[in-house]
């Protein structure tokens, strides 16, 4: 059995390559909290839709892949080149599927879909699945920051990201050095005492605060009907 790579920051990359690429990310962090802050303030000033966000953030980005349209139609090129989703990983022909029977699916739209299928390369199949799962998690994205403030967004996205680096450790096999473990263990930690600061302990001191005040103002009308 083939064992992964350790994972540890000791490897062949230059102290001003790992620089280069720690600034990156710090920036890249700063811009996205950045974002969350303006996205909340334009939700809070004009009720904007989080459906509307992302329509405009996709719809007006497109055009910035204009100078790339080159190196898009040569990649799309080669998934299209692809060997078929049939030949690749079954014999037997999609049409053959239990949910293409004659019974359920008329005989006509059967053929025709079992062909797409069949005739499918891989490469655009994984594009398509791509495509989905980033859709759906841009857009709970959205609707999640029209819900919650930017910090907890900020907070909930790295936490995630850390999730699918420990995912894609496990699935290649790599191992993780003890500086990433650390990191990894400071990330939740710190997200654990976000949310129980802004989910438990806040707002039981809320309440708290709220009790007292209603009981000090019972107590005053009580005095002044005496």
């Amino acid at each position: 059995m083939i064992k992964g790579k350790s994972m540890s920051l000791e490897n062949q990359a230059s102290t001003s390559d790992f620089s280069t690429g720690l600034a990156i990310l710090l920036v890249a962090q700063l811009l996205s909290a950045w974002m969350g802050a303006y996205v909340e303030d334009t939700y809070a000033m004009y009720k904007a839709s989080w459906m509307e966000n992302l329509f405009y953030s996709h719809a007006l980005s497109l055009p910035l892949f204009l100078p790339f349209s080159q190196t898009l139609r040569a990649q799309y090129a080669k998934l299209a080149a692809t060997p078929p989703l049939q030949s690749q990983y079954s014999p037997l022909s999609f049409k053959e599927h239990p949910l293409l029977d004659t019974k359920l699916v008329p005989a006509a739209l059967a053929d025709t879909l079992g062909n797409a299928v069949d005739n499918l390369p891989q490469g655009i199949l994984f594009l398509l699945v791509n495509a989905v799962t980033q859709l759906a998690c841009i857009s709970g994205v959205n609707l999640l920051s029209s819900k919650s403030s930017a910090v907890t967004v900020t907070i909930i996205l790295n936490i995630r990201k850390l999730v699918s680096f420990i995912f894609s450790t496990i699935l290649f096999g790599h191992q993780l050095s003890v500086k990433m473990i650390i990191g990894s263990a400071l990330v939740f930690g710190s997200g654990a005492l976000y949310g129980y600061e802004t989910s438990w302990r806040l707002p039981a001191q809320q309440r708290k605060e709220r009790d007292a005040i209603n009981s000090s103002t019972a107590n005053g009308s009580r005095r002044e009907k005496r």
